[in-house]
């Protein structure tokens, strides 16, 4: 730091300089990324209440009880309103207290959870002290439901499901898990962090999919992020519990606060409250018609990517889309030499277990599309 400050306007022409290299979301390069750029009335919203700390709910009552209007709404659209829950840093925290509380609910230390599980499911064991099993996934991408039967033991805790798998977008059968964890009484445990604001609109548009939520009576806690398809700022995540008694393990009593004495049950103390606002704000403002009109448009773009993958020679579908995630492999042509290629042109997409990984979010236009798949066809015809 050096010990006299600069004007403001010199501040920022450096900054400007040195984020130059950074990609924008408006630019439509980014095609790889389950996160979006915020919605305008949300980043409004959330630059409003930057000074609001739900650390301190004492003195900020008001956010408080936004928040947890925020999380009914939330909550609704996994059908339990009144599951008690928390908007959190993202996925990885949600995913850490769901097996947090698992582990000391039943006082068992075995994790099962799908191959294809975030990495986050990974870390949560490793700052937990769990051990994590991993289940095969079948052909389609789907965690193999026999093979977690044949994993749970005396001292399984809890069974992770996920729905929107990172690299496909894939729903595991949630369904029959549901059964499987309230046979042996263990925790269900659902990462829903990308499929949480997709699957819902999807049901509602006619889109045949499968029951994930808390309409299952085994599913014992959900994670679903605003901060991706719900286009809030980031850090907004969020995870759900079935009932109270689940949030027993994760309170801590804080008596020094200046709002006066509190219970905390996140990992982090300090929190921001603007997340929570911003929540509410673009639930409220946009609705459920809102976030379906979104959904929809994705959806017809996905469409458009799958249909024109499977006219072009040498590039096909690893599978058909199940929400907007597409992946595309190839046949006698090296995926990462195709996935550098492209990069060089400036998309910014991802490789996943031998295939390229293309996510639909809101900020993805048609003309981001064409361009893309004009530029996947040269390439293919170098390849060749």
């Amino acid at each position: 730091m050096d010990e006299r400050g600069m004007n403001q306007a010199e501040v920022l022409k450096q900054l400007s300089e040195k984020l130059k290299r950074d990609l924008t979301y408006t630019s439509g390069l980014i095609l790889g990324s389950m996160c979006t750029k915020p919605h305008p009335f949300a980043k409004e919203v959330f630059q409003k209440h930057l000074e609001k700390n739900l650390g301190d709910p004492g003195l900020f009552q008001g956010t408080v009880e936004v928040e947890r209007e925020a999380i009914c709404m939330l909550a609704s659209l996994m059908s339990k309103p009144d599951a008690p829950g928390f908007i959190v840093s993202g996925g990885s925290e949600a995913n850490i207290l769901a097996l947090w509380s698992a582990r000391d609910k039943l006082n068992k230390r075995q994790v099962v959870a799908s191959a294809s599980c975030h990495a986050s499911i990974d870390k949560a064991a490793a700052l937990l002290g769990l051990k994590l099993v991993k289940a095969p996934v079948t052909e389609e991408g789907e965690v193999d439901v026999d093979a977690v039967r044949r994993l749970i033991n005396d001292d399984t805790a809890a069974i992770v499901s996920i729905a929107g798998t990172t690299d496909l977008g894939v729903i595991d059968p949630i369904p029959e898990l549901s059964e499987l964890a309230l046979s042996y009484d263990i925790h269900l445990h659902v990462d829903a962090a990308f499929g949480g604001l997709v699957i819902p609109f999807l049901k509602e548009l006619g889109y045949k999919v499968p029951d994930f939520d808390f309409k299952l009576q085994g599913v014992a806690s959900i994670t679903v992020d605003p901060h991706k398809m719900g286009m809030v700022p980031i850090p907004a995540g969020g995870i759900l519990f079935r009932d109270e008694e689940s949030l027993k393990p994760l309170s801590f009593n804080l008596p020094y606060l200046s709002g006066g004495p509190a219970l905390q049950y996140t990992i982090t103390g300090t929190r921001p409250g603007a997340s929570a606002i911003a929540v509410w704000a673009l639930f409220k403002h946009l609705g459920r018609e809102g976030y379906r009109k979104v959904v929809a448009r994705c959806m017809e773009l996905t469409e458009i990517i799958a249909i024109e993958v499977e006219r072009i020679p040498k590039a096909r579908l690893v599978r058909k889309p199940v929400m907007n995630v597409v992946g595309i492999t190839f046949d006698g042509v090296k995926v990462e030499a195709v996935a550098e290629k492209l990069r060089r042109r400036g998309w910014a997409i991802s490789t996943v277990r031998g295939f390229i990984r293309i996510v639909v979010m809101p900020h993805v236009k048609l003309r981001h599309i064409t361009r893309f798949m004009r530029d996947l066809k040269e390439i293919l015809r170098e390849e060749v």
